[in-house]
């Protein structure tokens, strides 16, 4: 007590207090009331104490690291002494002055001599102790002393992934060290922040896609998928994890998850069409079923038509080059042939023209009408005459048989009759006079007898004759089989029969497509494209755009890759079509097997499961109001959703899908930073 002693300058007895000495003077002093309340500790803020404490770990840390080569060799130093004096002391009951382990702070250069040297000044003690001491050896120095582990970092992202891995470091080996007092045991909970992101990336890696292959394979999937158009593929998508695949599946019809699955569902959906429509586009500006069906029938009435008229006319005309025109050809079996198409009923000569075609029946009769010989008469002679004007008179001499018939026409006659008859066929419809039937004959008798004029003329007549003819007969056998195409009733018809012939019959579509001119080809190729995806009645929608592709896989594979190749081939741009359309394919096929998620367009999902949750929800919030149950029964149920949306989040999200692809990353640094964020946050320190 600082007060006087009251038996000198106290009161004196029986004396009044007011004849004393001043009290304000004499008596104890008291404290100025500022001094009564306890001062505040470091700055007053919370946020520039823990700013503080982290700064000055952080320079306590670098003086650490300064220190790590002498504490290094202390370390090892007393480790040999230890060796030595344990048996030592055990044996003698003495410990020798140099067996004696010094205080660190002792040691000149090691990490505590080097902060002591700090202290023994105010600026040295700014930098490395905290100004409000309750901060001295907590989680915040500590993890400044740790953020020396952030060690060269070449980007942001380095630097950030050292920082949070030293700051967990030095939490997580502190609260050991503060719970366990083990220090071995501090260190290794130390370095579990590096071997979870050096090893536990790794095993989700593995769990998700599988080792190097697996990798490589999700690697080569998410590039197909970006070639389909599909830039942000789901993380089953992407690695064909069927597992993951299945909760996705889940997760469509889940609250907590529905609007973020539905999302990345018609993202993926929409890229697809949009890869499709632009396949179509290359392909073809004017697409529909009737556009296509105007320019197959068009392309085949008219171009190819047309154009194998115009070729075998030029061959046959080579013909005038080698076969004189007035070479006489034998039609004898020409007009056979004839007949034989128009028989007539024995016993029934007026009945007969009915069952007869009269046009060929009159290309029979001017047959014969031309081929005739001489006609009956005389043969007369002429002799001078007697008279006045001795005019000449006419005698007599012999009777000429007429009606005889030579079987022969001039080669240029028997080539243009054969001719009429070849356009007569190319021209051919449903509603002619003649069918091909009787065309296809006569025109076969003629041809005949052409190429016995053509042998008997030369070796150059018959190889002339017999390359117009080749061509000719293959002209007409394609023109026979695209007929019905040709003369389908409308437009639309005929475009059905080609996408049906691209299905299954692989001869009649390059038959028909050998026909069509190029533009013609894209038509129907851009019209075929377009069709694949639309997805049924069903599900589609009021504007007839919806998209599926589980039913543009399905009409795909109606498809050989044979007919495939023939129906995208042809045309231009038809390689750069035939890929675009394969990669939709074969995203499209990735996508049903890894789950069902992607089989109907968006909103058809029956959802049943999920509006009986939403209602369990709903009703318990209801019943807890009410007072009926426990309110923790809503409101963990919408912890779940939380977590649930969580997921969603993760397997829809392109850093998660990217990470899981990509090889394991191991910070080159990481290992240097593990080892400066123990020493600089003190763990290699603890004793």
């Amino acid at each position: 007590m600082s007060g006087f002693d009251p038996d000198v300058f106290g009161t004196p007895k029986g004396e009044a207090t007011s004849a004393g000495f001043d009290e304000s003077i004499f008596s104890t002093p008291k404290a100025p009331a500022s001094t009564l309340e306890p001062k505040a500790k470091g700055t007053g803020s919370a946020v520039m104490d823990t700013g503080n404490a982290l700064g000055t770990g952080y320079f306590r840390g670098l003086t650490r690291l300064a220190g790590l080569p002498v504490d290094t060799a202390a370390n090892v130093l007393d480790l040999g002494k230890a060796l030595i004096g344990t048996p030592y002391t055990a044996i003698t009951g003495k410990t020798p002055d140099a067996l004696q382990i010094r205080p660190r702070d002792e040691i000149p250069g090691s990490s505590e001599w080097l902060l002591k040297q700090a202290r023994k000044s105010d600026a040295g003690r700014l930098m490395v102790d905290p100004a409000n001491p309750d901060y001295e050896g907590g989680y915040t120095q500590a993890i400044g002393g740790a953020l020396t582990g952030v060690m060269k970092p070449n980007t942001v992202q380095q630097a950030v992934n050292q920082g949070i891995n030293s700051a967990l470091s030095a939490s997580s080996g502190k609260l050991v060290y503060d719970s366990t007092g083990d220090t071995a045991l501090a260190i290794a909970a130390g370095m579990a922040p590096t071997g979870i992101q050096t090893y536990g990336t790794d095993l989700v890696q593995r769990g998700v896609r599988g080792g190097e292959a697996g990798r490589q394979n999700m690697a080569q999937r998410i590039q197909d998928l970006k070639n389909a158009g599909v830039d942000n593929p789901t993380l089953g998508l992407a690695s064909g994890n069927k597992l993951i695949g299945g909760v996705e599946n889940l997760l469509q019809s889940t609250p907590g998850a529905l609007t973020v699955m539905g999302k990345a569902r018609d993202a993926a959906i929409a890229g697809l069409q949009q890869k499709a429509q632009e396949a179509a586009n290359q392909a073809s500006n004017n697409r529909g079923t009737l556009e296509s069906g105007m320019s197959i029938q068009s392309g085949l009435n008219r171009d190819f038509r047309d154009q194998g008229k115009a070729t075998t006319k030029q061959l046959y005309n080579k013909l005038d080059e080698v076969i004189p025109a007035q070479t006489p050809v034998n039609v004898a079996n020409t007009k056979a042939t004839i007949r034989a198409l128009n028989p007539e009923i024995e016993g029934a000569p007026n009945l007969s023209p009915l069952f007869q075609n009269s046009r060929m029946l009159g290309i029979g009769r001017a047959i014969e009408a031309d081929t005739q010989g001489t006609r009956p008469g005389v043969m007369l002679d002429i002799r001078g005459g007697g008279g006045l004007m001795n005019a000449p008179v006419a005698v007599p001499v012999a009777a000429i048989p007429g009606g005889s018939s030579t079987d022969k026409l001039p080669f240029t006659a028997v080539k243009q009759l054969r001719t009429a008859v070849g356009n007569e066929i190319s021209d051919n419809t449903i509603m002619s006079d003649v069918p091909r039937s009787k065309w296809n004959p006569l025109y076969g008798a003629l041809s005949g007898d052409m190429r016995t004029a053509a042998e008997q003329t030369s070796p150059a007549a018959t190889q002339a004759f017999n390359r117009a003819n080749n061509y000719n007969r293959a002209n007409l056998a394609r023109m026979e089989r695209v007929a019905p195409f040709a003369d389908a009733g409308t437009p639309e018809q005929a475009f059905r029969m080609y996408a049906k012939s691209a299905e299954d019959n692989l001869s009649t579509l390059q038959a028909v497509k050998k026909s069509l001119p190029e533009g013609a080809r894209g038509d129907a190729a851009g019209t075929v494209i377009e069709r694949l995806g639309r997805a049924t009645n069903g599900v589609q929608n009021d504007a007839g755009t919806a998209w599926s592709p589980e039913t543009f896989l399905t009409n795909w594979n109606r498809m050989t890759p044979a007919t495939r190749q023939e129906l995208f081939s042809g045309f231009k741009n038809s390689a750069e079509v035939k890929s675009a359309v394969d990669s939709v394919a074969r995203a499209t096929s990735m996508m049903r097997d890894t789950s069902k998620m992607w089989a109907n367009p968006s909103g058809t999902g029956a959802n049943s499961a999920a509006r009986g949750i939403l209602a369990t929800v709903a009703g318990g919030g209801a019943a807890a109001l009410g007072g009926l149950l426990n309110p923790a029964v809503p409101l963990s149920a919408a912890a779940g959703i939380g977590g649930i949306n969580m997921l969603s989040r993760a397997v829809t999200s392109p850093r998660v899908v990217n990470a899981m692809a990509s090889k394991n990353y191991i910070d080159p640094e990481l290992v240097n930073a593990q080892v400066n964020a123990l020493v600089g946050g003190g763990l290699l320190n603890q004793r």
